[in-house]
């Protein structure tokens, strides 16, 4: 384990997970950089953790102005040793009901935006031959259920694409771990949700009427965010961290769900696989 004061770049330190796991890296004496989208969350960072800390204004679908947040911390403090891609949001709704700019808007932000700000980071991580990136993933990167399809769509990109990167920059020492929590106790389901302008009644009388579902499940989350973010500044301690790390029982219940559901599919279908060979 290494014992200076590493640098973290942290997206989303306003609320929620991100803003539980600037609090554990500032009282474990590390330096925590954070990205806000308000002047006035910057401020309240800002007072939170007058030293060791740097604030930043940045909408991840802004990728233009992600160099500049890389450069000027690089600047300030010399490296990055820790990247965490926390911000996003959730778009809810049936598949049939999302609009072309929903959609992409969500893909922006939680696909494409953590690309880009991975890859502006990644020259200096390279150069210093160590690092550590932290994609916070979910439950539904594993599993997509009725009504999340269109969340759950940037998380599985977002899951394929990370597992290529593991093996991409091993070689030069840099690590990366896929957290996927459950249901946390924070306001995701309250500000951090977006639903489809449409609604289409079939389904919300024949399927489920997520909006409902989701007021039912606000406030009511098992996870506890700060336990989230003690566990991930812990795991970055290690030599060796895990390519993915599930929190909460409901992702390891959709961890031993799908594990099955394949299993089975290869029972089932073995057969009909191999024989499309030459």
């Amino acid at each position: 384990m290494q014992t200076e004061k590493k640098v973290w770049l942290v997206t989303g330190v306003s609320g929620g997970l991100g803003k539980e796991l600037a609090k554990e890296i500032y009282r474990s004496g590390d330096i925590i950089i954070g990205t806000v989208r308000k002047q006035e969350d910057k401020e309240r960072f800002e007072l939170d953790f007058p030293e060791r800390s740097k604030a930043f204004i940045l909408d991840l679908a802004d990728t233009a102005k992600m160099s500049s947040v890389v450069t000027e911390s690089l600047e300030t403090f010399g490296r990055i040793d820790v990247l965490v891609n926390n911000a996003g949001y959730g778009l809810f709704g049936f598949v049939e009901e999302a609009s072309e700019a929903e959609l992409r808007h969500q893909m922006d932000i939680s696909f494409i935006g953590v690309w880009r700000l991975t890859k502006e980071v990644l020259p200096s991580m390279r150069k210093q031959r160590k690092g550590h990136i932290i994609q916070i993933s979910s439950r539904v990167g594993i599993t997509a259920g009725v009504g999340g399809g269109l969340y759950a769509a940037g998380k599985f990109a977002l899951e394929g694409m990370s597992e290529a990167l593991a093996q991409e920059v091993a070689p030069f020492g840099i690590k990366v771990t896929l957290a996927e929590p459950g249901p946390l106790r924070t306001d995701f389901f309250g500000r951090s949700v977006v639903f489809t302008e449409e609604e289409i009644e079939v389904y919300q009388s024949t399927v489920v009427n997520i909006r409902e579902r989701s007021k039912q499940v606000d406030g009511n989350q098992g996870g506890d965010p700060a336990k989230v973010a003690a566990a991930l500044v812990e795991i970055n301690k290690l030599e060796n961290p895990p390519l993915r790390l599930p929190f909460t029982q409901a992702t390891i219940d959709s961890l031993e769900q799908k594990i099955a559901a394949y299993q089975q599919i290869i029972l089932d279908w073995k057969e009909v696989a191999v024989n499309v060979t030459y």
